[in-house]
């Protein structure tokens, strides 16, 4: 079963269009599946269990004000203040792990990929407008990744660099999340050599 590409919503298809230099044609364009994003709810195994672990410790750890008549008061200072403020990152770390599958959706409904006969585009608009795009003529080696229903990934290689230490760095422009991946490389594959 293959998962086809929806229209893009009114707004990110005129933001787009707006990217669009003079002589430039729009070849395709799809927005990711949020929830086939790296950051899916697989994380919830884990951040579920620690979260709660976490709450269950600041609870404990807040014992002492609770039975505050009976507690001495040494051990409430030491305990009842140092404990709580040991928990709280470990709070917010398991909020912070929640809420990822959901921010991913989220800046998914406002991204759009485009690619032209020149260059491939990335549109991110939510509070600000975010552009990235790079030129087909710097596309290097391209590494697919599909599932079966045709959603999937595209990491192109656009440049390397050598640092100081001899190390390689290899700059990548990646395309995740969107339906008909494989119809998308051989667009670039084609246009890259119509443009070489």
């Amino acid at each position: 079963m293959t998962e086809f590409r929806k229209p893009l919503p009114p707004e990110l298809e005129q933001a787009l269009r707006r990217e669009l230099i003079a002589g430039e044609r729009l070849l395709w364009s799809a927005q990711p599946i949020g929830r086939r994003l790296k950051a899916g709810f697989g994380i919830w195994f884990f951040a579920i269990p620690w979260t709660l672990f976490a709450l269950f410790w600041e609870s404990m750890a807040l014992m002492p004000w609770a039975a505050s008549t009976e507690t001495p008061d040494t051990i409430m200072y030491a305990f009842g203040i140092v404990m709580p403020l040991f928990g709280l990152p470990f709070i917010l770390i398991g909020f912070w792990m929640l809420w990822q599958p959901i921010r991913s959706i989220r800046v998914a409904r406002s991204t759009v990929f485009g690619l032209t006969n020149r260059r491939l585009i990335k549109l991110e608009q939510s509070s600000k407008r975010t552009v990235s795009s790079v030129l087909l003529d710097q596309i290097g080696p391209i590494d697919r990744s599909e599932a079966k229903d045709g959603v999937g990934n595209l990491k192109i290689q656009t440049h390397s660099t050598i640092d100081s230490d001899g190390d390689r760095h290899t700059q990548r422009f990646e395309i995740l999340g969107v339906p008909e991946v494989a119809k998308l490389e051989r667009l670039i594959i084609e246009n890259r050599h119509q443009n070489a």
